[in-house]
């Protein structure tokens, strides 16, 4: 089964995740599309702005030199002195393995369309993908389009649900794989996995707990559709519950359920 891979341009978490999937699949694996870190309809910069009025300037200027620590280091290591050994971004750990990258593209044109009819390309995991898979893209799929989504659907639909789990002062998060429709976060589920939240539990550990789960779920998710009729579990709308950008009310709620941010 040849396979694509849609993730996002985030240097922290995802590297890890397509590392793990890359070690078992690399030589099915056609190619790797970079997306944006935008959220919706925001532009890079307009999503940084509201993440900034959101968080404080502390927590902004911290997550902001970590970002430029791993593009100076991914710049060093693994583009000027071409070492794969430690992978800072997602382009790295494509190509420790040899993986086609494509960037900065829209995946439903026509042309990308053709790429992957050429690349004869049957499967497709999207991983934190920020783009849309509108239906000349799902048709000419023929296993399907999976998204990996950071909640336990059919709740927390939409954005940042590791923040809303935190927020809502939920006991438990989890990570589904499900197939995409027309709907966002809306198809039928392959995967589920579960994890327990505390009370002492930061943003960053939960996010870092998701991405684990993720990759195990991903790699469970592979094998099952590979085996062919993979079992589904119901993603039902009247269930759902849909969450957008946070507020600085939702973080002071996050707050006084004991959560921090680091």
């Amino acid at each position: 089964m040849i396979k694509y891979v849609f993730i996002q341009n985030e240097p922290f978490l995802l590297p890890k995740v397509l590392d793990k999937y890359l070690r078992d699949h690399h030589d099915t694996t056609a190619g790797v599309n970079i997306q944006s870190v935008a959220q919706g309809k925001r532009t890079v910069f307009q999503t940084a702005m509201e993440l900034r009025r959101l968080y404080g300037f502390g927590y902004f200027q911290w997550k902001l030199r970590k970002y430029l620590i791993k593009k100076i280091l991914g710049k060093i290591e693994n583009d000027w002195i071409g070492s794969t050994k430690r992978c800072h971004s997602v382009r790295a750990v494509a190509r420790k393995y040899g993986v086609e990258v494509t960037e900065a593209i829209d995946v439903n044109s026509e042309a990308f369309l053709a790429h992957l009819r050429e690349k004869k390309v049957e499967f497709i995991l999207s991983i934190s993908g920020t783009q849309l898979y509108k239906k000349k893209l799902r048709e000419q799929t023929p296993k399907g389009i999976v998204n990996c989504h950071g909640a336990l659907l059919p709740k927390y639909r939409g954005l940042m649900p590791s923040f809303w789990t935190l927020a809502n002062g939920e006991k438990e998060g989890g990570v589904s794989v499900h197939f995409v429709d027309a709907k966002l976060d809306n198809g039928p589920i392959l995967v589920q996995k579960r994890y327990r939240l505390n009370p002492w539990d930061s943003l960053e550990e939960v996010m870092a707990r998701s991405k684990d789960l993720a990759a195990e779920a991903i790699l469970e998710c592979v094998r099952l559709v590979e085996a062919g009729d993979p079992p589904l579990i119901p993603n039902l709308a009247e269930e759902s519950t849909h969450f957008s950008m946070p507020t600085a009310e939702d973080l002071r709620r996050l707050r006084a359920g004991g959560h921090r941010l680091v």
